[in-house]
């Protein structure tokens, strides 16, 4: 491995995100020195290089593909051929390493240069497909138009409309995103996408009309029609999603059969089968269907009794039961949501009083996934099952685990670049600042008590000692956190290193690392203290619901009681006219064939002569 490659990757493994501009001067003072390479580099040889880094990008590595690519795209040897097209290729994947190393700020910026090239260069399309990539998997539709708008970039294939159209639906300029979207056109990979996010915003401006109209374009898509959709995985999820919306559409002008016909075409292959159960069987409420209402929420129940929906859906199942005048089985199917909704009432006021709760609240939302399932077997994993968060709450997050796997390498990052500033210096090392021997000290503490808040946190819905001591041990880390924060910041620019030469780039980057860790230890708190006030909002509206699902299961109680009082009478009434019950007719029909000498089959158990194994 050369010189030029080890320090890349030693660059890349600080933040995988260097500025080129910092890259590019590494290298030139590397070449001053000799440190480089400097024999002829010929056509052959770039383009092998950049297979390797393609075939480290195939395998997983973004880090080694993104040192190999630096070296390239900044390195003086390959300068000569930089309007190659080999070259543009470097340029181009250099982008992607970074994207799926975690830098994406540097990434748009090599994506960038690539779309500065103009759209006849070989890499543009791609260029443009992996930027708009980027900004919409990181959520940063508005910042990606700014820059792209700064490149005057050409638009293919619509992907630049439907980007600003979506930075405008996510700020909420419904009128002017409608008029971006528009110009998405079925050639685009994006269309559907359009169509739906306009049907969205039509719904929320309530024009139903409108917005079915855009549903049903995405929805209604004849067999053999090939031309109409970029078909790809994304289209499938939002075919069942726009069918969904017809359906709540159709609820909501009280169209119920038509609502009933939607949520029936949800495949059942889908992943939104079982939203189209639960929304198929109050469709079946609201057109007086009773029987096959009560079917539907029952097979939901069996499919996904374990999911957030369960607890509306056996709501719905006693409701339903009411209906059809089954008002013993009602009653009891009351208690039990009552049962489990009043406790879960009084945990929610709980959690939304206690920051620790939020804070379990948010790890157990992190670590689901479609492998990993939320457990709903306690409050805590019910809860956390039915709140819906706002997504900035993920994207905050995201951040943190990014910034938490930074900082974990650090030392590590650190050795290596004392190993190479001594190297360079040929001279012992000291330390770069006084002021960083406070705050790893202060940052030790701090991870200490993060620990022991862990173990805590898992015994804390034990006592009220227990939240208690959680709750204080939360106070202490709090105080060291902002205690290490001052420490950091007094640091400041007081104990920069000046950036001269080889020498000084490395001094300065070490002692960059070195405040990577409390830098990134505080951010995360910040995200965290952001984040929990995502969690307590979405806890007020969970509040909000379960309090109108209490109403309406007591009032199920009370008419599941007075139809049984009810039932009761009547039979009372019938039997007092001489007339019989009608779900008395079968037993009494059957008894009535029997007469006072004959038993009623089966007979009682008996043993005859002939079944024992020994007779005769």
């Amino acid at each position: 491995m050369t010189r030029t490659l080890l320090l890349c990757m030693l660059i890349s493994s600080t933040a995988l995100a260097k500025a080129a501009p910092e890259a590019a001067t590494y290298l030139q003072e590397m070449e001053k020195r000799g440190l480089i390479d400097k024999s002829a580099v010929t056509p052959a040889m770039l383009a092998a290089e950049v297979r390797r880094a393609d075939d480290e990008l195939v395998q997983g590595q973004p880090a080694a593909a993104a040192a190999r690519l630096y070296a390239i795209v900044e390195g003086p040897r390959y300068q000569d051929f930089s309007d190659s097209e080999d070259f543009q290729d470097a340029e181009y994947r250099l982008g992607v390493a970074l994207a799926r190393g975690g830098g994406v700020t540097t990434a748009r910026r090599y994506l960038g240069r690539s779309l500065s090239r103009g759209p006849k260069s070989s890499y543009y399309h791609a260029a443009l497909r992996a930027y708009v990539d980027v900004c919409l998997d990181q959520h940063l539709t508005e910042t990606c138009v700014a820059e792209i708008g700064k490149l005057n970039a050409e638009d293919v294939n619509e992907e630049i409309a439907y980007l600003r159209g979506r930075a405008l639906y996510d700020g909420n300029h419904f009128e002017r995103a409608e008029t971006d979207l528009a110009n998405v056109t079925p050639k685009s990979r994006f269309y559907s996408s359009a169509l739906y996010l306009r049907g969205v915003m039509r719904v929320k401006r309530q024009d139903l009309r409108g917005a079915q109209d855009a549903f049903c374009a995405i929805a209604d898509v004849k067999a053999g029609d090939r031309i109409r959709f970029y078909i790809d995985g994304r289209y499938y999820a939002l075919k069942d999603l726009a069918r969904l919306a017809l359906g709540r559409i159709a609820h909501e002008e009280g169209r119920d059969d038509d609502a009933f016909y939607h949520y029936f075409l949800v495949p059942s292959d889908s992943k939104k089968l079982g939203d189209a159960l639960f929304e198929a069987g109050w469709a079946s409420l609201a057109r007086k269907e009773y029987d096959l209402g009560a079917r539907l929420a029952e097979e939901f129940l069996k499919l996904y009794g374990t999911t957030a929906r369960a607890s509306e859906a056996r709501l719905l199942f006693a409701t339903l039961q009411v209906k059809t005048c089954r008002f013993a089985e009602a009653e009891k199917g009351f208690d039990s949501v009552l049962s489990e909704y009043e406790p879960l009432t009084r945990a929610v006021d709980r959690a939304i009083a206690d920051p620790a709760t939020r804070r379990t609240l948010a790890e157990r939302l992190l670590a689901t996934d479609d492998a990993h399932p939320l457990d709903i077997k306690d409050n805590d994993g019910l809860i956390a099952s039915m709140l819906q968060v706002d997504t900035r709450f993920y994207r905050l997050h995201a951040i943190a685990r990014g910034l938490s796997r930074e900082a974990a390498d650090v030392d590590h990052v650190e050795d290596s670049w004392a190993q190479l500033e001594r190297r360079i210096a040929a001279q012992k090392v000291q330390p770069v600042s006084a002021g960083t021997l406070d705050a790893p000290a202060l940052l030790e503490r701090v991870n200490a008590l993060g620990d022991e808040i862990a173990r805590a946190r898992r015994d804390a819905h034990k006592s009220d000692e227990a939240r208690k001591a959680l709750a204080a041990l939360e106070g202490r880390r709090a105080e060291l956190a902002a205690t290490l924060e001052r420490t950091i910041d007094m640091r400041g620019s007081g104990d920069a290193v000046e950036r001269k030469g080889l020498l000084g780039f490395v001094q300065a980057d070490r002692a960059a690392a070195g405040a990577l860790r409390g830098q990134a230890a505080t951010l995360a708190w910040r995200i965290d203290a952001a984040s929990g006030e995502l969690i307590k909002q979405a806890l007020t509206d969970l509040r909000v619901r379960l309090d109108g699902m209490l109403r309406q299961a007591r009032l199920g109680k009370i008419d599941a009681v007075v139809g049984q009082k009810r039932k009761l009478e009547r039979q009372i009434e019938d039997l007092a006219a001489g007339r019989f019950p009608a779900e008395m007719f079968g037993k009494l029909h059957i008894e009535g064939l029997i007469g006072d000498d004959e038993e009623y089959w089966p007979p009682e158990r008996e043993r005859w002569a002939d079944e024992y194994e020994n007779y005769k």
